[in-house]
């Protein structure tokens, strides 16, 4: 059942003083420092690295804190930049919280990326003892094949989905939903765009030096690149994601072979399945970046 434009415009506006609302408390809360601390301390759990010091501790916390405050600053941002949207025709389909949600995620995610660029985790004194590897690292070293390929065939289908939208649309308008086609074409140029700009912040991310003084510090580095990267590959893989799934909608809504409820919900799942597989919160390194001592325990009481 497709909504009045009057009733669709004020519920999308009502969903914008919500998230607005959201975005405030989480600002706030994020700007708290008991909560920097608890945050890192989950983080600390989740990717399996032990502090060693007070003062790692502080790093990571001032660098989880910032990213936070970032990620919430530039969410309430947007949120007032997509408000003037409310007076376009783009408010009046339900398809316009998922376009929200699109430009809202981007440009947080490469806020974070921003962040990971231009922030050092670590600040050896000069005299510091330094260590470094002997060998550069690029993504491959710190994703796994899944999630280092699963955004490059997302972005497949939703070339395919949108060339034949185009193509259907050209042909026969009348087979196509207007809603979900004028949403798939805005979230296809951002996915072009999201898609292109993802390998140079990537070279610039890995080009980065990582000042460490021991190899715990140099895996809480790893350990902060892994998300960056991570965080980088989810935007691809939602941009396009959300591409596919309108452009899907758009030719199936328009022939008559999915109900609305069922389209409305494939750029949901799609959006819930990659969080999960694309955590923010951290989540355990690859092997071979951790320390030895880490990768290798000694048994108490073993012989040297």
């Amino acid at each position: 059942m497709e909504l009045d434009p009057d009733v669709a415009r004020m519920v999308n506006a009502g969903l914008l003083l919500v998230l607005l609302v959201v975005c405030t408390i989480v600002a706030l809360t994020a700007a708290s420092r008991s909560s920097a601390y608890a945050r890192a301390d989950r983080f600390s759990m989740r990717v399996r690295l032990p502090y060693g010091s007070a003062a790692t501790r502080e790093s990571v916390t001032r660098r989880l804190r910032t990213n936070a405050l970032v990620t919430a600053v530039t969410m309430l941002a947007m949120t007032l930049i997509v408000s003037p949207l409310l007076l376009t025709s783009l408010a009046t389909t339900v398809t316009f919280p998922f376009l929200v949600v699109v430009l809202m995620l981007v440009t947080t995610g490469i806020a974070s990326a921003v962040v990971s660029i231009r922030e050092r985790l670590f600040h050896p004194a000069p005299d510091a003892p330094r260590i470094a590897r002997a060998a550069a690292l690029g993504p491959g070293d710190y994703l796994d094949p899944f999630r280092r390929i699963l955004p490059g065939v997302l972005g497949v289908l939703a070339a395919v989905a949108s060339a034949a939208l185009i193509v259907e649309w050209t042909r026969r308008p009348d087979q196509v939903d207007g809603r979900f086609a004028g949403t798939a074409v805005i979230t296809a140029v951002v996915a072009a765009v999201v898609f292109a700009v993802m390998p140079v912040l990537e070279r610039l991310m890995l080009g980065r030096p990582q000042p460490a003084s021991d190899t715990l510090e140099l895996a809480w580095d790893d350990a902060m690149r892994t998300t960056a990267l991570g965080a980088l590959r989810l935007l691809c893989a939602l941009s396009a994601w959300m591409t596919f799934a309108l452009a899907l909608g758009a030719l199936w809504l328009g022939s008559g072979g999915l109900s609305d409820a069922v389209v409305q919900q494939l750029p949901t799942w799609g959006v819930i399945t990659l969080a999960f597989i694309y955590p923010s919160t951290g989540r355990r390194l690859r092997p071979e970046l951790y320390p030895d001592w880490l990768r290798r325990p000694v048994v108490v009481g073993a012989s040297a």
